[in-house]
């Protein structure tokens, strides 16, 4: 799936199965034809936009409650309407930084006793594929990345419900870190990991900042 679609589209992070923060303004973004309107939807809220000369568009949502029923978010144009479903309302957390944190479940002491018990359909996982600087934010692929460390592909860009299957990849710190805050909050968690071995931190600084630093 591209990053930006033709026609009527929203960007990748918001899909199927994500978690939507808690308690704060959600905004929401997409893309669609020039002066198109669109109206963005979900529980109570229809908030209205419209699309500028470079497609793009953008909505802010009122905060809302925590929430483990599964909610219904469309995106409706001129011509089409999406639909993304099973969507939880809670906290979500962004897991970032070197090897320490991108190292999988599956390769931890103990990590087969935490894969067989993660069955854990209201934390919700995310993995990005590796990013193609600061302008790619706005949006990214979903896809199958290869990894010529692994010699293998790994599924990337799409919300995971938290199961044994989907977890067996992911960050080990950043899965446990999330099981212990659900079990001590009780609502739903979002774990977007973003790591990437050998990093340093001026890779994750937009290039104006690090010039602007003697």
């Amino acid at each position: 799936v591209p990053a930006i679609g033709e026609g009527l589209c929203v960007s990748n992070i918001f899909q199927t199965n994500m978690v939507l923060q808690r308690d704060k303004p959600v905004t929401v973004w997409g893309w669609a034809a020039p002066d198109e309107k669109v109206t963005v939807s979900i529980a109570d809220q229809h908030v209205n936009a419209v699309a500028e000369a470079d497609r793009s568009w953008e909505v802010t949502l009122k905060p809302l409650s925590a929430s483990r029923e599964p909610q219904v978010m469309t995106i409706k144009g001129k011509d089409a309407t999406l639909t993304v479903t099973n969507i939880l309302v809670g906290d979500v957390w962004v897991l970032g930084g070197q090897s320490n944190m991108e190292f999988p479940i599956t390769n931890v002491v103990d990590g087969d006793l935490e894969i067989a018990s993660a069955n854990l359909p209201q934390i919700r996982l995310l993995t990005p594929p590796r990013g193609k600087g600061f302008d790619s934010v706005r949006s990214f692929e979903r896809l199958h990345e290869w990894s010529n460390w692994s010699k293998r592909h790994f599924r990337k860009g799409d919300w995971l419900v938290c199961t044994p299957e989907t977890v067996r990849d992911f960050s080990a710190i950043g899965y446990v870190f999330g099981r212990r805050l659900h079990m001590a909050t009780d609502v739903p968690i979002g774990l977007v990991d973003t790591s990437w071995g050998g990093t340093t931190v001026e890779t994750w600084t937009p290039d104006a900042v690090v010039k602007s630093i003697e």
